[in-house]
């Protein structure tokens, strides 16, 4: 071993097989496709939820609302643990609330159905069900902002290409 170097023969060297570095994540993208999935998946509990209320065979409605709510569980997973823009972390926990609404709106109204042949007050509370309700239009309003962003100007006062100038004058 001679012929080494001798800062190469002080400390022998070592090599290491490291994983490839994770390509970052945008935050952002993630949030747009879970919303994305899930508005299309809200549609499908609305019209599962329409068929509970209408007292429909629940050996019929279980295998389109079960696997609604695993996914709608599994989307919630996939949502990014924080963010780090407050906005992205906003719509971050509409989602999250969002997505747990609906899982349990529609497991639970799964469970009244297979239970309602016990109580005439329990087959009232699932001919009352109405559907995703304010979490509903919150996911929407949730998905509109990732989609549409807002300007980062933010609206003029006087309208796009106006001269204000003449408009305070006048």
């Amino acid at each position: 071993m001679a012929w080494l170097p001798s800062w190469l023969r002080a400390r022998p060297a070592v090599l290491v097989d490291l994983p490839p570095a994770a390509p970052p994540v945008d935050e952002r993208a993630v949030l747009r496709r879970c919303a994305a999935e899930a508005v299309i998946l809200q549609d499908r509990a609305e019209a599962v939820l329409a068929e509970v209320r209408g007292h429909g065979h629940l050996g019929i409605i279980a295998p389109r609302g079960g696997p609604l709510v695993r996914r709608f569980f599994a989307l919630r997973e996939e949502l990014p643990p924080r963010c780090a823009d407050p906005d992205d972390e906003r719509l971050r926990n509409v989602l999250d609330v969002a997505l747990h609404s609906h899982a349990l709106v529609v497991a639970m109204s799964m469970d009244l159905l297979a239970y309602e042949w016990r109580s005439p007050r329990l087959e009232d509370v699932v001919s009352r069900i109405e559907g995703l309700g304010a979490a509903g239009v919150a996911l929407d309003a949730a998905y509109a902002e990732l989609t549409h962003p807002p300007s980062v100007d933010g609206p003029t006062p006087y309208g796009a290409g106006e001269d204000t100038g003449s408009r305070i004058a006048s």
